[in-house]
């Protein structure tokens, strides 16, 4: 089974040609124009090395998020950046929020980290959301690790942990001297994420991961970045890292995309109305159970159906979307889907209605 959605071209092999991929969850409004332009005025920086210590990109990333580029670390993607913070740390025990990404537990296991994991239950209170996080059960578990992991929003949840709920968490394990990575790779996607971010609390003892993947729709040039305010983490994976690991295309496009601000509009008014619409729409479908989401994807719960049965029923209607079945504590009554814009979310509800 793939650990992740995306695999488009496994059915293309198998000659299935025409599909829409619900399984990824990328800006349907594509790559933004002010990068396609710059690509095609710039092919001159393939002929030279990117600058080692990406300053230029660097800088624009730390502007992007009001920090210092001094607190700024680019890799190949998230998922590089990710690598590189657990070798660069090696906490001998990490706990992991869960259900949630594979490779938090891959980039531990690669340091042989001892990993356990904390539940989020599919449990409805009133008040609560399902899967809502135990803060106060988490800060007792979490005092016994060296690391504890977390995705917020969370992948495949949707839930969000607001950053008073962070504040109080990554205070009582700092004292235990229990470490807190956040992953904030989908957080764009919230409206007025900015005073959101557990990127504002400036603490040393948080470390947040951050992707240009989702939000500005490239997950073909991989650019990632973390934000810390540890000077010694800085320094031990400057130490540890190769050179050159991001290409000049994806140093181009990290100078350029985040001052796009008509394309930053034009994707907050776009995830706002359909995330709405599209919600509202499944809910009318009796057969599955529909979990609120902050991100730009849905977690289904499937009544009648396994999710092997579905996956395969939607792709025969030319539809890919996320059996998570393999997310830790999940099983297969539960599929993820992504949120595409109006045609083709209208598409989707039709042939779900049809299954």
């Amino acid at each position: 089974m793939d650990l992740h959605g995306g695999n488009i071209y496994k059915f293309q092999r198998e000659g299935k040609s025409d599909i829409l991929d619900y399984s990824s969850n990328i800006n349907p409004l594509g790559v933004p124009e002010t990068l396609k332009e710059a690509i095609k005025n710039s092919f001159e920086v393939l002929e030279r090395y990117p600058d080692i210590n990406y300053v230029e990109l660097r800088e624009s990333i730390g502007r992007y998020n009001e920090v210092s580029r001094e607190n700024i670390i680019v890799g190949n993607g998230a998922t590089e950046v990710l690598f590189l913070y657990m070798k660069a740390l090696s906490p001998k025990r990490a706990l992991i929020v869960s259900p949630t990404f594979a490779e938090y537990e891959r980039g531990l296991k690669n340091i042989d980290s001892e990993i356990e994991y904390f539940p989020l239950d599919e449990i409805r209170e009133e008040g609560k959301n399902y899967f809502d996080l135990d803060i106060e059960k988490l800060k007792k578990e979490g005092a016994k690790f060296d690391l504890v992991v977390l995705c917020n929003p969370n992948n495949p949840t949707g839930n969000f942990i607001d950053v008073e709920r962070i504040k109080d968490l990554n205070e009582s394990l700092e004292k235990n001297g229990t470490r807190l990575f956040i992953d904030e790779c989908f957080i764009e996607f919230m409206t007025n994420w900015q005073k959101k971010t557990s990127k504002i609390l400036r603490n040393k003892n948080i470390f947040i991961l951050r992707a240009l993947t989702k939000y500005f729709a490239l997950p073909g040039i991989r650019l990632g970045y973390g934000i810390t305010y540890d000077m010694d983490i800085v320094k031990k994976i400057g130490d540890i890292r190769e050179p050159w690991t991001v290409n000049a295309f994806a140093d181009l496009a990290g100078k350029i995309i985040l001052d796009d601000k008509e394309y930053m509009e034009k994707t907050d008014k776009w995830i706002v109305e359909e995330r709405k619409n599209f919600v509202e729409e499944l809910k009318k479908i009796e057969e599955v159970e529909v979990f609120e989401t902050y991100s730009n994807f849905i977690l289904l719960k499937l009544k009648t159906l396994t999710s092997e049965e579905f996956v395969k029923r939607m792709l025969d209607r030319g539809i890919l979307v996320r059996d998570a079945k393999n997310f830790k504590f999940l099983n297969e009554k539960y599929v993820r889907i992504a949120i595409k814009d109006v045609e083709k979310n209208r598409n989707f509800i039709n042939k779900i209605k049809n299954i």
